[in-house]
């Protein structure tokens, strides 16, 4: 390696995810919380089978009391359990990169959000039909699916797998909507519910507000404060600043909120 060229040195002592990745790898709070909203998801899956003016999806059109139920759910975070792939960032790796989240998806080695496996039944045996969707790129398909498969998941086969090539959450929400009448939409990111959510933490609250309704009914959030549009929203989405230029956005959000 050419002088100057080298790495900088990572700080294994202290890293901005820590508090973060701890609180969702061992904390009693978060397996409360994840229960909790997976509880609450059955409740109403019931509820949503019995009201034929039940509909999730903002982007269902037309009369669509006809059409078959199902739900669509998130994958990481909300499905598949990728903290220990955080943990190897805060020790090992400093931070994210496309390159060491595809190996860890190549593991097939996520466990199950506990409380997503028995709901994912749950729904099965009132013959719903089961849709996940993901940032995840093409490419990560098959290990995906081996993983979800490997979990005993139902309907885990690449037909109901929706991955990241070109379209929006809200342009797949419409493609199922078009087929099916969705129930619930369950995630970890404002982006797995609505559209409009990539920009400024601002109106990103404006948006959650405007949908208050929704929240605990058609729509289950999971909690995920190690990553997601909440904290890219503080830079920007600009995936080219350094982690030092990122940081210093965080900071600044801190003191000068929207």
């Amino acid at each position: 390696m050419l002088a100057g060229c080298a790495k900088p040195a990572i700080d294994k002592t202290s890293h901005e995810m820590l508090n973060a990745t701890l609180w969702q790898h061992t904390s009693a709070e978060y397996e409360c919380a994840v229960q909790q909203a997976y509880r609450l998801a059955t409740e109403n899956l019931d509820k949503a089978l019995l009201d034929t003016d039940w509909s999730a999806a903002l982007e269902q059109q037309g009369n669509d009391t006809g059409l078959p139920p199902a739900i669509l759910l998130d994958l990481d975070e909300t499905v598949l359990d990728n903290t220990m792939y955080e943990v190897r960032i805060i020790r090992e790796l400093g931070q994210y990169s496309p390159e060491s989240f595809a190996q860890w998806c190549e593991s097939t080695d996520a466990p199950a959000i506990s409380g997503a496996a028995e709901f994912l039944e749950y729904a099965a045996s009132r013959q719903v039909a089961v849709f996940y969707y993901s940032a995840r790129k093409e490419y990560l398909r098959g290990c995906t699916t081996r993983n979800l498969r490997a979990l005993g998941l139902p309907f885990a086969d690449e037909s109901r797998l929706l991955l990241d090539d070109g379209r929006s959450k809200s342009e797949y929400r419409a493609m199922i909507a078009s087929k099916y009448r969705l129930l619930l939409l369950v995630g970890d990111n404002l982006e797995d519910f609505v559209a409009g959510s990539k920009a400024h933490s601002g109106l990103r609250r404006e948006l959650a507000q405007r949908y208050s309704r929704r929240w605990g009914r058609e729509w289950i959030i999971l909690p995920n404060a190690m990553y997601g549009h909440w904290e890219s929203s503080t830079y920007d989405f600009d995936y080219r600043l350094s982690r030092d230029q990122q940081l210093k956005r965080k900071r600044d959000a801190l003191t000068a909120p929207d």
